[in-house]
């Protein structure tokens, strides 16, 4: 991470920190001699890592790997988010790896989401790439099951809208890190309205140990999003006004999980469950955990382990008794 440096302490029991000789060194999977397809390994399993630390839930349906088009291009990961954007996923293990291709990093990636435009239903990205995926990569998910019809529980199970399907495509670019070349193009496209990203993922190593440090480096935060914003009043349900012409005016700023727990939204006991899977209900510990099949659990585990999804939105996803989502319930609107 440029302007970022990692200083390796020691607390004692006196609270006095102190520097340590164990330095935290910033590598290159290289180093780790891991290869690309390692690394696409990885992140087949685990695509929510991509998205630690943003304000907002990220959820994303792997649908597909190696996904090959008709110039013999062939994209690493491909997904599509709840409004039915397909996303292309390219992957490069170190900014090494992105100089010695004759076509440029961005650019191969652009070329693939082209492709993908031309998927114009969910019954084609299902038949195309998804059923394809699945019999490869991930035959045990669906055991005695119907492919096709597993995938079409996944794919409409998933999908927020389902009217507007790929109306617009998505691009991560994934590595270690990002040479200026690359970040300059990435940014002249993100700045004209091309949905890309840059997560740069970095290895690290300490005390024999190894850990990634996950940046989005593209898009950047703003100085608007680091601004400390106002302390929420406390809200009633029912905190709705009319302005002078009958128009409703709802708060923006909608409450966590935490907060829904002070509104009375939520209680502890009460039953959730994710969106037209009757099987997945739990019971609310608190709001951090649910109980489900005996077993405590964090609200993300346990939706990600029902759905099968590698990341999930809980508050567009989770449904209570009522039959509402956590959106609806406080009080988002489409």
């Amino acid at each position: 991470m440029e302007g970022s440096k990692l200083v390796s302490v020691l607390v004692d029991s006196g609270k006095k920190i102190s520097m340590a000789d164990l330095p935290v060194e910033q590598k290159k999977f290289s180093q780790f001699q891991l290869t690309e397809d390692q690394v696409e390994d990885f992140l087949d399993g685990n695509l929510d890592v991509l998205f630690a630390g943003d304000s907002e839930a990220q959820s994303l349906l792997l649908v597909g790997r190696q996904v090959r088009n008709e110039y013999s291009g062939t994209c690493d990961l491909v997904a599509i988010d709840p409004k039915g954007c397909i996303v292309a996923i390219e992957i490069k293990r170190d900014p090494e790896d992105c100089k010695t291709r004759t076509e440029s990093f961005e650019m191969q990636a652009v070329r693939y989401a082209s492709s993908f435009a031309r998927i114009a239903t969910p019954e084609e990205l299902i038949d195309q790439v998804f059923v394809p995926y699945l019999l490869k990569y991930h035959r045990d998910d669906f055991d005695s099951q119907d492919v096709h019809d597993y995938a079409t529980r996944k794919v409409y199970g998933f999908l927020k809208e389902k009217g507007n399907f790929n109306n617009s495509q998505r691009i991560i670019l994934v590595a270690s890190g990002f040479d200026p070349e690359v970040r300059s193009a990435c940014a002249w496209l993100y700045k004209n309205n091309i949905d890309i990203s840059c997560i740069q993922i970095s290895p690290l190593s300490h005390d024999g140990k190894a850990y990634l440090l996950v940046d989005r480096i593209i898009p950047p935060l703003v100085l608007e999003d680091m601004l400390a914003k106002v302390v929420k009043r406390k809200i009633i349900p029912s905190d709705i006004r009319t302005d002078l012409r009958g128009e409703q005016l709802k708060r923006a700023k909608l409450p966590t999980t935490s907060e829904m727990f002070d509104e009375k939204l939520l209680s502890v006991g009460d039953t959730v469950m994710i969106k037209n899977q009757p099987e997945s209900a739990a019971k609310i510990i608190d709001y951090k955990f649910v109980e489900y099949k005996g077993m405590q659990t964090t609200w993300n585990k346990w939706a990600k382990d029902v759905t099968g999804w590698s990341a999930v939105n809980i508050y567009a996803n989770v449904t209570v008794a009522s039959g509402k989502t956590l959106d609806e319930l406080r009080g988002k609107t489409e």
